[in-house]
């Protein structure tokens, strides 16, 4: 077997292999990935959803993958806890994707990698969302944007994380402002932090959910 260092001499200056800084980078993410999607549940809630009146966003740990963009050579579980231990190994995944190039799959990681540490802000910042969302070859029930990252989802009982993309990719003819965003721990019932909006907003909510609980009565 021939051994490639994962550091490249040009000119007296050492580069990082391509590999050697996604797996970096897949450590760093599968952390804020922890702190911001796994540890906790958040309720977004705008005026101008159509298909449902909120959506719940709940994610696992067999999700992360999704969001690197890498092709994984063991399970998406697996893959997630040897992220999250910093074990992870450049054995464990590769850019190979179907009928895409090794070339167009690495140019679609490097801009996950980029995006994927900015989740921190993701909840904080403005917040947009878009139903029905598509954007190539990507189709999710909904996606949330601000101005650093868009992240689309799977609408079931719960809105689970499908896709990462870099910058606001949302329509901007389709998307609504989501004024309230509320968390809560995970596996709890409760959400009782308020992230973003105000009491105007959490009335609207409640009358809405309300009227929507007595027509089915009727």
């Amino acid at each position: 077997m021939i051994y490639h260092p994962p550091f490249t001499i040009v000119g007296g200056i050492e580069f990082m292999d391509f590999k050697q800084r996604v797996k970096n980078s897949l450590i760093l993410g599968a952390g804020v990935y922890k702190s911001v999607l796994l540890d906790f549940e958040y309720l977004i809630y705008s005026p101008g959803f159509i298909q449902n009146p909120y959506y719940i966003i709940s994610a696992n740990e067999d999700n992360y993958e999704h969001l690197t963009g890498v092709h994984s050579l063991i399970s998406p579980k697996m893959f997630y806890a040897k992220c999250i231990n910093g074990t992870i190994s450049e054995l464990d995944f590769d850019f190979s994707k179907g009928q895409k190039s090794e070339k167009s799959i690495k140019g679609t990681v490097r801009k996950k990698i980029t995006a994927l540490p900015t989740l921190n802000n993701l909840f904080s910042s403005k917040l947009y969302a878009e139903e029905n969302f598509t954007k190539g070859a990507v189709h999710c029930s909904i996606a949330t944007a601000d101005f650093q990252l868009t992240l689309g989802f799977i609408n079931a009982k719960y809105a689970i994380p499908m896709t990462l993309l870099k910058g606001n990719q949302l329509n901007p003819v389709k998307n609504v402002d989501v004024p309230l965003v509320l968390r809560r721990k995970k596996g709890s019932d409760d959400f009782d932090v308020v992230i973003q909006g105000s009491s105007n907003d959490l009335l609207h909510l409640t009358s809405k959910c309300i009227s929507m609980l007595t027509k089915r009565k009727q």
